[in-house]
């Protein structure tokens, strides 16, 4: 028999080995009914007002440039909330491992909603800029939480429908995007593209106190101390965003009007850059394989060298390439080239948007019962290897090409995909103490490879419009479409030939790079095939058991035994 000592000292184990279990800040017993509707309404809308943000600026460029004066800068008013929103990604996860999930949404939603509002209000590209910067710092919040959130609280029968979910809201907010910021660029100002999203967050904040299981204050009263602070790994932060940013800074300016490649500024930015992607991978490798240090790595390395987590990382970074490229170019050319409205290009850009939808719907299906995630992004890689194969040879005519329409289904439908079945196939194939850091990973390679792509991008029009236009057109005019694209309108017909020519052939350049990138993304799909995939009905069998707890009985019960002490329910590793 055991006394009341012995059993006091296993409650006691149970106490520290449950502590243990949720030190991640997780809800261990899946939500049901109108609690977990709402937390996922309000974790999606925080989902897809993260998402409008990186393309609702593609249809509103011309005009923000115009306003400024500046149409060569402007382009970073886009790569701004791109670097914050993927540098930024696995941090929120991080510290939500110390002060809990739910107050870091909250605090991601108060960042996005405050910037949003400062960045309407800029009064200079320089302030837009950098406020879209702290913009992007609410959005990866937004982005990662969800991604963490929606596993740790939904059922396993739910998880392939709700990568689906999760893949159909950033194919909304990628059609929403670009949509918007036509019809509200040229009907209002352009910043209610930024200023809306106040009241939209405020509801969101609003929906997820109310929703948020009151048990979970319970059995784990997260808050912001300094030992949280501490667990974040802030020096893997702090590189990680340095490397992200010079490199992007070089790419970016290098060949411009204000630098050169050979100039010392970009010279010195790449060296700076290279040195501190060797300490990041350096300093993630040393943390990762430390078992004697409560930091954990921002990257997960040890992750991504088991399994297939690690090239369906690789997979989702080329990806984002043509995605970003395609998302935030494509509405340029159309203007550019083919002289659409702010709204009319949004209007083109729907059949890539819709196929993104469609696909990222049906990749979370393919996966809902059964693992097939390595033949879905087989398929989804082949698809986007065509897509940008067939966008890199669109003409320069100003009438619009009607095969445009196909083509960008084709590369849509690959690109969701790849989105929903890369979700799918994290949560299948990682432990549930991983489950954040390895989303956070997938979102930060996303943003990273869209970052760079735009850049990328960046560098072949300044090589084309240079070679291009330079001895042909007037200086004059070439700096007057510096300050604005607009002032093409005011060109001759030959001379705007001439413009249309030159973007055309930088966009088909630009394509046929993200070509060349998703042939090596095909290699990247193959190596995630796994000889025994992960069983999703295995994951059911065991989360069913966590269900089966009736975590509220047994609080009371244990409660009552030892001081109404709440003792958490026992965590399943899935």
């Amino acid at each position: 028999m055991t006394g009341p000592e012995d059993a006091e000292k296993g409650i006691d184990s149970q106490q520290r080995n449950n502590a243990a279990a949720m030190s991640h800040g997780a809800v261990q017993k899946p939500l049901r009914g109108w609690r977990l509707m709402g937390v996922l309404s309000s974790l999606a809308l925080g989902l897809l007002l993260a998402t409008i943000e990186t393309s609702i600026t593609a249809t509103a460029l011309v005009t923000i440039g115009e306003y400024f004066g500046n149409s060569v800068t402007v382009t970073w008013v886009v790569l701004a909330y791109l670097l914050s929103y993927m540098g930024f990604a696995i941090i929120f996860t991080r510290l939500s491992d110390g002060i809990g999930r739910q107050p870091a949404v909250i605090i991601a939603y108060v960042f996005f909603a405050a910037f949003s509002l400062g960045a309407g209000l800029a009064q200079t590209l320089g302030q837009l800029i950098a406020l879209r910067f702290l913009q992007g710092i609410g959005g990866a919040g937004l982005y990662s939480m969800l991604m963490v959130i929606t596993v740790e609280i939904s059922p396993v029968e739910y998880w392939g429908a709700l990568s689906g979910m999760i893949g159909l809201m950033l194919a909304i907010g990628s059609v929403l995007g670009p949509i918007l910021g036509g019809v509200i660029t040229e009907r209002a100002s352009w910043r209610w593209i930024y200023l809306f999203n106040a009241p939209a967050a405020a509801v969101g904040i609003a929906v997820m106190l109310f929703c948020w299981p009151r048990k979970e204050k319970s059995y784990k009263k997260p808050s912001i101390t300094w030992q949280s602070i501490q667990q974040v790994d802030w020096v893997g932060a702090i590189l990680l965003l340095a490397a992200s940013i010079l490199l992007v800074f070089a790419l970016q300016e290098g060949g411009s009007i204000a630098y050169s490649w050979s100039s010392a500024t970009i010279i010195s930015t790449l060296t700076i850059s290279g040195v501190c992607w060797i300490a990041f991978f350096a300093w993630v490798s040393w943390l990762s394989f430390r078992t004697d240090i409560q930091l954990r790595a921002i990257f997960p390395f040890t992750i991504a060298l088991t399994g297939p987590v690690g090239p369906a990382i690789i997979l989702i970074l080329l990806n984002g390439f043509p995605y970003f490229v395609a998302i935030i170019n494509l509405p340029l050319r159309f203007q550019v080239v083919n002289g659409d409205s702010p709204i009319m290009a949004g209007v083109h850009l729907l059949p890539l948007l819709n196929s993104m939808a469609f696909g990222s719907f049906v990749g979370g299906a393919a996966s809902s019962k059964k693992n097939n995630t390595f033949p879905t992004l087989i398929i989804a890689a082949c698809l986007v290897l065509l897509g940008c194969g067939l966008l890199s040879t669109l003409g320069g005519g100003r009438e619009f090409y009607k095969p445009t329409y196909g083509y960008q289904v084709i590369l849509g439908l690959g690109v969701g995909l790849t989105f929903s079945s890369v979700t799918a196939l994290t949560n299948i194939n990682s432990k549930s103490k991983d489950i954040a850091a390895a989303q956070g990973a997938v979102s930060q390679a996303r943003a990273l490879g869209g970052t760079i792509g735009l850049s990328m991008a960046t560098i072949v029009l300044n090589n084309k419009l240079s070679t291009g236009l330079a001895g042909v057109l007037d200086p004059v005019l070439i700096k007057s479409l510096e300050q604005s694209l607009n002032n093409i309108s005011t060109l001759n017909p030959n001379d705007q030939a001439l413009v249309a020519q030159a973007y055309t052939d930088a966009f088909n350049s630009q394509m046929r790079i993200c070509t060349y990138l998703s042939a090596v993304a095909l290699l990247a799909a193959i190596a995630t095939y796994q000889k025994n995939p992960a069983s999703v009905a295995r994951l059911k069998q065991k989360q069913r058991a966590m269900a089966a707890e009736d975590l509220s009985d047994e609080g009371k019960e244990l409660g009552s035994t030892v001081g109404a002490t709440p003792v958490q329910a026992k965590s399943y590793e899935l």
